[in-house]
């Protein structure tokens, strides 16, 4: 997954191992409440929706699919002595956990216990660019649009930092 560093909105590439692009998506930096889509770059088709919540205790994000029925929503856990959580539950039940270190991107994504997929950062690019790789039984819309709002999250607390 690509991220373009200097944009007037939000922009990912999300491509497979080959350079191929996969998906597009796109949201707009000062948007209330931010809503990103997820297209097919090809057919323009649309994929998915991620949309964040205005009022909310966590910081919140639904994940729907093409016909806009929820696929899960992500949540960032509050207080945590070290580090950051999120976590993905869907009709009240957590489907997933996400750990990690969220600011120098790196970090895995797990089903009861069992690691499913993994971002990292590649360092050495352009733009910034996520490597990410699924490893078990998972939704990869769910990886995909995690993916997009931790990264959300990250630059806009960086921008309430400064």
């Amino acid at each position: 997954m690509k991220k373009r560093i200097l944009s007037l909105r939000e922009h990912y590439d999300i491509e497979d191992r080959s350079g191929n692009r996969l998906a597009e998506g796109e949201g707009n930096f000062i948007q209330i409440p931010a809503i990103f889509q997820v297209k097919d770059p090809r057919s323009n088709t649309h994929l998915m929706e991620i949309e964040g919540k205005i009022i909310t205790i966590h910081k919140q994000f639904t994940i729907k699919d093409y016909n806009g029925v929820p696929l899960g929503t992500i949540k960032k856990k509050i207080v945590k002595l070290i580090g950051q959580e999120f976590w993905i539950e869907k009709d009240g039940a957590e489907i997933m956990r996400i750990y990690g270190n969220f600011v120098n991107h790196d970090y895995s994504m797990e089903v009861k216990g069992q690691q499913v997929a993994s971002v990292h950062r590649k360092w050495v690019s352009i733009k910034d660019q996520f490597g990410i790789s699924i490893m078990g039984p998972v939704d990869p819309r769910l990886v995909v649009g995690a993916t997009i709002v931790i990264e959300h999250i990250m630059v806009e607390e960086e921008r309430e930092r400064k």
